[in-house]
C-alpha cells in the first residue's frame, strides 16, 4: 500500500549479513598466508579479464539499506527465519514490467498508488477472475484511488457490479503500539475525498464511496454479497474487522486480496488474518509480492441453509 514510510513496495528480509570492516591486505594475509591470498587476488582478476572480454560488465552488488523498516522489522518479527528475499531460480515472464496487457489497465494509475506494479498485476488478475462471480467488489484502504482506478477499469463502465471503497481518508486510526509499532495515527492521509472523486470520474455511477472508520462505515450493508474484496488497511484491528465483515458475505469462489500480509512491518495484518482463519476451511495463500489471498470455499451440501429462530432462511455464510 503506503509504500514509502514501511518499504511495503520490497519483499523483506530476516536476516541481514554484518558487513565486514575494512581489512587491509597484510591483515588478510596474517589469515590466509600471503601466498594463498595473491594466488586468489590472480583467479578473481583473470576471472574478470575473460567476462570483460565475452562483453559482461562487473559491478559491486550493494547491500540491502537497514534503514528501510521492512528489513529492520524482518530482524525481530516473530517467525523471522521465514522471512527472505525472494528471487527467481532464472528470468521469468513478468507482465508488471510492461506488457501491453498489463499496461492498458495500469497506466496512469500509478501516480495515485505507492502499490507496487508486480502487486497491481496480482490485484488486476485476482479481479479479473472475479468479476465472473455474482456480488460487488469492495476496497478497504482508497488512499489516492490509484488501485481503486484499476479494479473499475477491470469491472468497466457497462459492469453491473458495484465497486465500494473504504476509507477514513484521514490516515490511519489509532493504532496497537504492540501489534503495529512500525505505524502511526495518521499515517497515509489522503489528499482529499475530492481528489479520489477526481481520479475516479469516469466511473462515478458504479463508485460507492464510504467515508469513515472501519468497522462503523459497513453499517447499512449488511446484505451485501461481495465477489471481490482489496484490504489494504496495514493494521492488525481493521484487518480483523474487515474480515468480520467480508467474509460471512463472500460468495463461494469469492477472493479477500490481503496487500500487506508478509511484510515484516505490517506483521499485525497477518496475525489478524491468520487468526480469523484459524477456524476455517479457507488459507490464506502466501505470495512472492508480499500480498496474500484467500478463495472462499462453497459450504458442504448438506449445510448450505438453515432456518433463524423466525423461521427465515438463513445461508451459511450468513447472509440472507
Amino acid at each position: 500500500m503506503k509504500v514509502p514510510a514501511s518499504g511495503k513496495s520490497q519483499p523483506s528480509t530476516a536476516s541481514i549479513p554484518p558487513t565486514l570492516p575494512s581489512t587491509p591486505q597484510a591483515h588478510l594475509g596474517e589469515v590466509l598466508c600471503e601466498p594463498v591470498f595473491f594466488a586468489m587476488q590472480q583467479v578473481k582478476n583473470a576471472c574478470k579479464s575473460v567476462l570483460l572480454r565475452l562483453g559482461y560488465e562487473i559491478h559491486p552488488v550493494s547491500q540491502p539499506p537497514v534503514q528501510d523498516i521492512d528489513f529492520k522489522a524482518a530482524l525481530t518479527v516473530k517467525e523471522s527465519q521465514y522471512y527472505s528475499q525472494w528471487s527467481a531460480p532464472c528470468p521469468l515472464f513478468s507482465p508488471w514490467l510492461g506488457h501491453p496487457d498489463f499496461q492498458s489497465i495500469y497506466e496512469g494509475a500509478e501516480p495515485y498508488t505507492l502499490v507496487s506494479p508486480d502487486r497491481c498485476y496480482m490485484l488486476i488478475e485476482l479481479a479479473r477472475y472475479a468479476r465472473h462471480l455474482a456480488g460487488d467488489f469492495a476496497e478497504c484502504g482508497v488512499w489516492n484511488g490509484g488501485t481503486a482506478l484499476l479494479l473499475a477499469r477491470t469491472l468497466g463502465t457497462s459492469a453491473s457490479k458495484k465497486l465500494y471503497l473504504f476509507d477514513s481518508f484521514e490516515g490511519l486510526p489509532k493504532v496497537n503500539g504492540e501489534k503495529d509499532s512500525w505505524f502511526s495515527e495518521g499515517q497515509y492521509r489522503a489528499n482529499s475525498i475530492g481528489a479520489v472523486k477526481a481520479v475516479l470520474s469516469d466511473f462515478r455511477n458504479m463508485i460507492d464511496i464510504r467515508c469513515g472508520w472501519i468497522p462503523e462505515t459497513f453499517r447499512g450493508l449488511e446484505e451485501r454479497r461481495y465477489a471481490f474484496a482489496h484490504i489494504d488497511v496495514d493494521i492488525y484491528q481493521s484487518n480483523l474487522d474487515c474480515c468480520a465483515y467480508f467474509y460471512p458475505r463472500l460468495v463461494p469462489g469469492g477472493v479477500l486480496l490481503f496487500d500487506e500480509y508478509c511484510f515484516a512491518a505490517a506483521r499485525g495484518e497477518k496475525d489478524a488474518v491468520d487468526e480469523f482463519f484459524a477456524d476455517k476451511p479457507e488459507r490464506p495463500i502466501a505470495l512472492p509480492t508480499g500480498q496474500a489471498f484467500v478463495l472462499k470455499l462453497p459450504p458442504p451440501a448438506d449445510q448450505q441453509s438453515t432456518r433463524n429462530s423466525d423461521g427465515r432462511v438463513r445461508c451459511q455464510d450468513g447472509v440472507r
